[in-house]
Parts: C-alpha cells; sequence; structure tokens
C-alpha cells in the first residue's frame, strides 16, 4: 500500500511530537518534584535527557511491532529484551560485600 520509508518518516515525525508534549508536562512536574535548584540550563539538559529516553522506548516498541504480526506477541519479545537490558545495565549486579 505505501512505501516503507515515507510510512517510517511518517511514524517517527508523528511520535516525535507527541513525546515532545508529553516530555514538557512531564518534566515540569518532575523537576520540580524533585526539588532541582531551577535554572534554565539545568532544566533543558534534564528535558533533554528525559526526551531523549522517552523517544528511545517510543522507537524501541514501533521498532518490535514491526515484524511481529500483533502487538500481543511484541510484548512478549519486548519482555525478553527488556530482561537482558536489565541484566546488563547493572540493575541486576549484586554488591560486593
Amino acid at each position: 500500500m505505501y512505501s516503507e520509508l515515507p510510512y517510517a518518516f511518517a511514524q517517527v515525525a508523528i511520535e516525535t511530537i507527541y513525546v515532545a508534549i508529553q516530555t514538557i508536562i512531564y518534566s515540569l512536574l518532575l523537576f520540580t518534584m524533585i526539588g532541582y535548584e531551577f535554572k534554565v540550563e539545568k532544566f533543558l539538559y534534564f528535558y533533554y535527557f528525559i526526551f531523549m529516553c522517552f523517544t528511545y522506548f517510543s522507537m524501541y516498541g514501533m521498532m518490535v511491532v514491526a515484524p511481529t504480526p500483533s502487538h500481543q506477541i511484541a510484548a512478549i519479545v519486548m519482555g525478553f529484551f527488556m530482561s537482558f537490558w536489565n541484566l546488563f545495565s547493572g540493575f541486576l549486579v549484586p554488591r560486593p560485600k
């Protein structure tokens, strides 16, 4: 029906706008709840970090859904990879005694 590249670009464009709006609301709430010193450069750095994390996981979700036949199977596949990410990111590494 559609070519793959324009379809992928459209998905990324729409998700980027949605994630930017979601991130500004989340960042404003979280930044004030944490109690960081409110300076523009610190807030923009915080916003950038949160925005990139949200974008990364949104794009990862679209990447997993694309080759799988349904979103239920994509959720199972995503859970498998999330276990490995947590294993190698330091969350499950025991502390030295």
